[in-house]
């Protein structure tokens, strides 16, 4: 069975938000379980932001791990201008194919990058940025597999330099309650790495493939 994200495209999504008819959403929701980002993650955080700025149109957002472009394509489609990255590492599914083609489209920007080489050659300020159950893959290894694991070192240079160039907030979803992960995981990874946390909003809790919960933040620069 895959766990990855049923692929929607930017036609598709307009389609639903301006015409309110969400039907081939749903059939394509329907046809996966997914194990990263919902269309949920996305409509929170583009109403988060809503409520915050007033409008998403012109946002600056970097979706760090981007998958298929699921929750990046969305805000794109609701007027953010968006850049997805990903490794690419896991493609058995040609997951990174299609977001090729449609890069530099209606908002849309994607870098099959690694996070460290992208924010080396990449200077630029983003007005959020997306970390959505990708963090504890710094650590870990993706799956815990230990392929391209940073060293602790690294991971709190990632934080600050993400910090920096953040101008409102990090949405940050993180695991909480896993096999694996300690109660309060994703607050104390952060502890670990940063010698001084930005104010911390919960936008409560996702729900992973597995049934296991998922914290949800804001972590506001401003």
């Amino acid at each position: 069975m895959s766990t990855y994200l049923p692929e929607l495209s930017i036609s598709d999504l307009v389609h639903a938000l301006e015409s309110r008819d969400w039907s081939v959403i749903d059939e394509r929701l329907g046809e996966q379980q997914f194990e990263r980002l919902g269309l949920d993650r996305a409509l929170r955080i583009a109403s988060d932001l809503a409520l915050r700025h007033g409008s998403l149109r012109g946002l600056r957002v970097l979706d760090v791990g981007c998958n298929n472009g699921l929750v990046a394509k969305t805000l794109a489609a609701l007027g953010c201008n968006v850049v997805g990255i990903d490794n690419g590492d896991v493609d058995n599914q040609g997951l990174y194919s299609d977001l090729h083609s449609q890069t530099q489209r209606a908002g849309f920007e994607f870098h099959r990058k690694d996070l460290s080489d992208f924010l080396a050659s990449d200077d630029r300020y983003w007005d959020c940025i997306l970390l959505l159950s990708v963090t504890h893959h710094w650590e870990s290894g993706y799956a815990m597999s230990g392929e391209r694991r940073y060293s602790d070192d690294d991971i709190r240079n990632l934080l600050a330099t993400l910090f920096a160039r953040t101008r409102a907030s990090i949405y940050y979803e993180c695991p909480a309650k896993e096999p694996g992960f300690e109660a309060g995981f994703g607050v104390n990874f952060l502890l670990r790495y940063c010698s001084e946390l930005p104010k911390m909003r919960t936008l409560g809790h996702t729900i992973g493939p597995n049934g296991y919960p998922r914290e949800f933040w804001a972590l506001d620069m401003e």
